[in-house]
């Protein structure tokens, strides 16, 4: 069947904070929007969520000027089923699940309607061939928090046609998001890879003792971090000199991790519990500090940099782009 090359509704499966960020890009880029969850007594909490939202992003950025379409609260997925031309899932980060979504959307697959999978790092390639509908299913990344995070990693499968890339890639661009091509279905995409090596290296760090968690986070934000918005790793390396790298990659890399595993101190860490400041403690404790101060200042920070990345390109966040 053709796939649906310019859609109009958009449904969105699961309103955690992806669903629900991303659910408002849309509605405020004239999208009609269908917002599901399972449960009904979620909705209430996403509409009030999605208020406060949309209040946050209206005085953050000013010059932007939404063109708001219709926005619809259900626990029918059916409705979804019935009349989405583009579906985005925003479900737990679990293969099987994602499948069984998927296949339980068959009207709207027989419709062509595009299949957007939210997941960080699944592979794209299986989850369409499992599904039965390869053609269809892409992989959408929205990073967190994605009603401020400008760019989306778009991931074609195997089996995924040309027209859904095309389709999503413009998708994207009109909901006022910077889409890059994954060119192949790696684990992890292009974000995650590198954030995961950044991560394994704190821990590793921590653990043999070269530092404490806060001298690690301390140096991330006021050395390379500082730099980041305006220079990625690759320009940096230019700058720096590839010789110069490859000096210091031959004495460096070999003392490096190159762990194939979860480093024993963050198995350590989840073992007895402490998972975070989901559970108030982890590498800090969080009773001691205040997550909702360090998520609002992120926000901000998030919200200066997005802007001007995007006021660059013409646009801005929460701006959706011209038809």
């Amino acid at each position: 069947m053709p796939i649906i090359s310019s859609p109009r509704t958009v449904g969105v499966c699961g309103i955690g904070q992806i669903g629900l960020a991303l659910g408002l890009a849309c509605w405020r880029s004239g999208y009609s929007v269908l917002l599901y969850a399972r449960n009904p007594q979620k909705l209430e909490k996403a509409r009030e969520d999605l208020e406060r939202m949309e209040r946050w992003i209206a005085s953050e950025f000013p010059e932007a000027h939404p063109r708001y379409g219709e926005l619809t609260y259900t626990s029918d997925l059916a409705v979804l089923d019935r009349e989405a031309d583009l579906i985005v899932e925003g479900i737990a980060e679990d293969m099987a699940a994602k499948v069984s979504l998927w296949q339980s959307l068959a009207n709207a697959a027989s419709r062509g309607a595009i299949l957007c999978s939210s997941t960080s790092g699944l592979s794209i390639s299986e989850m369409g061939r499992q599904s039965g509908y390869p053609a269809q299913v892409i992989g959408t990344h929205f990073w967190n928090p994605p009603h401020l995070m400008p760019l989306v990693e778009v991931v074609a499968g195997a089996g995924t046609a040309q027209e859904t890339i095309q389709a999503t890639m413009q998708f994207c661009e009109r909901i006022g998001k910077h889409p890059v091509r994954v060119n192949i279905d790696a684990p992890g995409f292009i974000g995650n890879r590198m954030l995961h090596a950044l991560w394994r290296e704190a821990i590793e760090i921590v653990e043999r003792g070269i530092a404490t968690a806060e001298d690690v986070d301390t140096v991330a934000k006021m050395t390379f971090g500082l730099r980041m918005p305006v220079l990625g790793p690759l320009e940096n390396m230019d700058l720096v000199g590839l010789d110069l790298i490859k000096t210091i990659h031959q004495y460096l890399l070999a003392d490096l991790s190159a762990a194939q595993r979860p480093a024993p101190l963050l198995d350590q860490l989840v073992q007895e519990g402490h998972w975070g400041m989901k559970s108030g403690s982890g590498f800090y404790d969080w009773g001691k500090r205040n997550p909702r101060l360090l998520v609002e200042a992120r926000d901000q920070q998030i919200a200066r940099e997005a802007r001007r990345l995007l006021e660059e390109q013409g646009n801005a966040p929460g701006k959706p782009t011209e038809d």
